[in-house]
């Protein structure tokens, strides 16, 4: 399966209700994504800019640029191998989560495959616990396995589908990182500067429609 089709398949997997949550009927990401197909996600826009304004002390006009980003598109670049397909194909339908380990999501048979290349945990991470433009939640761990004499980059990732941050998350899966343990730079704050794009962007969400991002709106930021 390709990685396309996996985090399509997490992204509108059923991640279940909770009278206690605030999605409605259905107003949970999981709901609202059964209505796509995977070429909607793939048309979508890899990232939106929106342009809020508000007036400063002085009457002044002043605005800031909020950038959304595709949960689709950020991570359709990921690749999987061999260990990731094992482990996958057991997790994608778990039905316990027992597997004594500190990460979440996934069952005691999954995790036996995790096993054999003698783990080693290397962070723990949800982007709901820092500043975050992804369309959707992640939670996951970077784990490390010694495979064939090599130590390699592993990721264990979910999805969140539902309303409330502290639960609604898909079943885990695996994914294989590159040496830089790197996801996309995004996730590196550092390595991203809103600033410098800004002359790249030519269309920009404002006053509910898309319009060119003239000099004018652009000084509003400065």
């Amino acid at each position: 399966m390709t990685t396309e089709n996996i985090i399509f398949e997490m992204l509108t997997e059923n991640t279940g209700v909770h009278f206690l949550d605030s999605g409605g009927s259905n107003g949970r990401m999981w709901q609202r994504n059964q209505n796509k197909t995977i070429y909607d996600f793939r048309r979508e826009d890899a990232e939106i800019f929106e342009l809020e304004t508000w007036t400063n002390k002085e009457g002044e006009e002043r605005a800031y640029i909020n950038r959304t980003v595709s949960v689709f598109h950020f991570l359709r670049e990921l690749e999987t191998d061999d260990i990731c397909d094992r482990f996958n194909e057991i997790n994608k339908d778990a039905k316990e989560w027992d597997a004594d380990c500190e990460c979440y999501g996934f069952s005691s048979d999954a995790w036996r495959i995790i096993e054999e290349y003698d783990p080693e945990i290397k962070h723990t991470f949800n982007t709901y616990n820092n500043d975050s433009d992804l369309s959707q939640i992640l939670q996951g761990s970077h784990i490390d396995l010694f495979v064939d004499g090599f130590t390699e980059h592993y990721l264990i990732l979910q999805i969140h589908g539902g309303a409330d941050a502290r639960g609604g998350y898909t079943n885990a899966r695996l994914f294989k990182l590159n040496d830089e343990y790197i996801i996309h730079p995004y996730l590196q704050e550092y390595l991203y500067d809103l600033d410098s794009e800004m002359e790249y962007i030519e269309n920009i969400w404002y006053n509910g429609k898309f319009v060119e991002f003239t000099d004018e709106l652009k000084e509003l930021v400065n």
